[in-house]
């Protein structure tokens, strides 16, 4: 099964369900260049750029230098608002009737790669003290009428799984089910109802191209809290944020929201970083062993 695919492939054909198509004009990122990379090392002089490299002199300001960012790299943030629609809470909006918009799009400029770290939808209401003034509806609210969705290059990254349409008890088990390794017959008898009637249950928003990627209405990303959280989008590569409404809103609301933040980083040093992310097991020149073999 392809990571980015929340079916198999021959499902996803059986279906004819097509991925969401993408924006036609979608705006460029544009960094903020400082013009100074610093110097480069002379011929006989130390680099940094090694993984194993150490720094063996106090560098000048202490701590400071921690705190410090480089000004090639950009910080990136955007929000986007958008008003309701009357399609929204019409009666007709259902799993396979969604009503699906798209909040906003942009594209990584070239040279550069695009660091996500946080992302947060949110949808307001009325206060109903002073006129025109809004304020949050609780978290989770409307999360079992409505998600969204974050894509690059139209698939989906990570493997999560939401099921925001609850779904029934069911009265078979499936953690001692066997595997189906191929379409006999016989061996499609024995998988438990279960695993079907979840499928079924599960394929509300394949009609919208989410699947159970829709993140509910909550104020933070997915994943655990507790470790750090990024979303890599390469130079070149689009992003897009959709909402999708699969059942009518049962109440007003003043707009929709989703506040998405990150690092603009030249993609040089994206991939110095993450090289030296990989862990260096031995010496020995053997396999994951960044090695030549014992000194």
């Amino acid at each position: 099964m392809r990571p980015d695919l929340l079916l198999r492939e021959r499902e996803v054909r059986g279906l004819g369900i097509g991925a969401p198509q993408p924006p036609a004009n979608v705006k460029t990122l544009v960094p903020g260049r400082s013009g100074y990379l610093g110097p480069s090392p002379s011929e006989g002089e130390a680099s940094t750029w090694g993984c194993d490299a150490a720094q063996r002199v106090q560098l000048a300001g202490g701590a400071l230098n921690t705190l410090l960012v480089h000004p090639e790299i950009t910080p990136f943030e955007q929000l986007y608002r958008r008003l309701p629609s009357e399609g929204m809470f019409l009666p007709g909006v259902s799993p396979e009737r969604p009503f699906v918009f798209e909040l906003g799009a942009f594209r990584v400029p070239d040279t550069f790669d695009l660091l996500l770290f946080d992302l947060r939808p949110d949808i307001y209401r009325f206060s109903g003290v002073d006129a025109g003034d809004t304020v949050p509806v609780e978290a989770r609210r409307f999360s079992s009428i409505m998600g969204f969705e974050v894509t690059v290059d139209q698939r989906h990254l990570g493997n999560v799984r939401f099921e925001l349409d609850p779904i029934a008890i069911q009265t078979t088990t499936q953690a001692f089910a066997p595997e189906i390794r191929s379409t006999e017959f016989s061996q499609v008898l024995q998988t438990p109802p279960a695993r079907f009637n979840i499928a079924a249950a599960n394929s509300f928003a394949n009609a919208a191209g989410a699947g159970l990627s829709l993140l509910p209405q909550r104020p933070y990303r997915w994943g655990p809290l507790s470790v750090p959280f990024t979303l890599y989008v390469r130079s070149g590569q689009t992003v897009q944020v959709r909402c999708v409404v699969f059942r009518p809103i049962p109440s007003p609301i003043a707009f929709i929201e989703y506040d998405i933040g990150g690092l603009l980083i030249p993609d040089e040093w994206v991939s110095s970083m993450t090289e030296c992310m990989k862990p260096m097991t031995h010496a020995s020149g053997g396999r994951g062993s960044a090695g030549g073999g014992p000194r």
